[in-house]
């Protein structure tokens, strides 16, 4: 999900920091000074920066180089979840930001991290944006397959977003799908995350509702599948 987010070109690419500006953000939030990544972000909002340029600008894009750094063996997997928990403490103080905006009609949806994921920035960035625009998202992380599948049979949800990082979760995610058809026959199920790069013929064959590659395909892809969610129960 980080690297489809960094990697997408959407309307703010023309507000699209530097690689050192990027770097510079990096290092603060590897730094001894618990708060640099912090006041690196608040400077940039500061100057303008909307909560989405800072989460899809800066913030992905550090993770993406975090993992780069990382894969390199520039940096120890220790300063990787250093530098990612820091940010989940940078996305949690800006949760006042992400109030729904006024006069949107109200749409819900589940999004969940395949069982035994731990890849979870990407999903929470988008789990934000979307209600910022005005949906409500039951974001669920962290949650075992069948404690997971009891979660959405309960809740009714009737769109599913299921985030998965790469081809290491095809397996988990199979299963989730499948579950999921068998307990929730109504609910449309779609998919973001890497493994729709790395995989997308093999979660072709799942029979999902769709697929996401970046935050504005997703916002399609959901809109969509809304209105199709909205025609059957006018029908019926």
């Amino acid at each position: 999900m980080i690297r489809c987010l960094s990697e997408r070109d959407t309307e703010f690419s023309a507000k699209a920091p530097t690689e050192q500006q990027i770097a510079h953000l990096s290092h603060a939030l590897l730094s001894d000074d618990d708060h640099a990544g912090a006041s690196f972000i608040q400077d940039i909002g500061t100057d303008g920066a909307t909560v989405e340029v800072v989460y899809l600008e800066y913030l992905a894009r550090a993770a993406r180089m975090l993992g780069n750094w990382w894969d390199n063996d520039e940096i120890s997997f220790m300063s990787v979840t250093l530098g990612t928990s820091r940010m989940y403490a940078i996305m949690r103080g800006m949760q006042h930001r992400f109030a729904p905006r006024r006069n949107l009609p109200k749409r819900s949806a589940l999004f969940a991290s395949v069982p035994g994921e731990t890849h979870t920035l990407g999903v929470r960035m988008a789990a934000d944006l979307f209600r910022r625009d005005g949906w409500d998202i039951n974001l669920k992380l962290g949650v075992m397959h069948d404690e997971l599948v009891t979660h959405i049979k309960e809740s009714d949800a009737i769109l599913v977003g299921i985030s998965a990082a790469g081809q290491h979760s095809l397996k988990a995610l199979s299963q989730l799908v499948i579950a999921l058809r068998i307990n929730n026959p109504a609910a449309k199920v779609f998919v973001s995350g890497n493994a729709v790069n790395e995989a997308p013929e093999a979660i072709g064959l799942m029979g999902v509702d769709g697929t996401a590659t970046d935050v504005q395909s997703a916002k399609d892809l959901m809109a969509s599948l809304w209105k199709e969610v909205q025609r059957s129960e006018a029908e019926f």
